[in-house]
């Protein structure tokens, strides 16, 4: 019996210690150039270059005069800085125009929409990646 139970033991260490060996991986930096990513083309003209991490992403954004998306949101916060340009940010009533340097916080599923007032670059954070 002792026997068979050190065997079932030694199997069962194996296997799991096998199983994080190739599952484990260490974390490491990388880098990326964001004029070399490939960039999407949104069917309203926007155009996004965009890096997804374990658990957040960043998007740079341009946004051609006149762009507007439709209302919408999102499972995660959102936020965007505007680097360059105006952009209009509506949501539940309110309304900014962002000049550069400028940035609006969205919490998780909050319905909101966006106008370019002139060619625009936004630099956008959003998690889970």
């Amino acid at each position: 019996m002792n026997r068979l139970i050190v065997s079932l033991v030694t199997l069962i260490v194996v296997t799991f210690s096998q199983l994080s060996i190739a599952q484990v991986t260490e974390p490491e930096m990388t880098f990326h150039k964001l004029d070399e990513l490939p960039a999407t083309r949104s069917d309203d003209g926007r155009e996004s270059r965009r890096v997804v991490a374990a658990t957040i992403g960043v998007s740079r954004v341009e946004w051609p005069a006149g762009t507007k998306t439709t209302a919408h949101n999102h499972a995660n916060e959102l936020v965007v800085v505007l680097l360059e340009g105006r952009l209009r940010a509506i949501s539940g009533g309110r309304e900014f125009i962002l000049e550069p340097g400028e940035l609006v916080v969205l919490p998780a599923y909050v319905e909101h929409h966006y106008e370019a007032l002139e060619d625009s670059v936004t630099l956008e954070a959003f998690g889970p990646g």
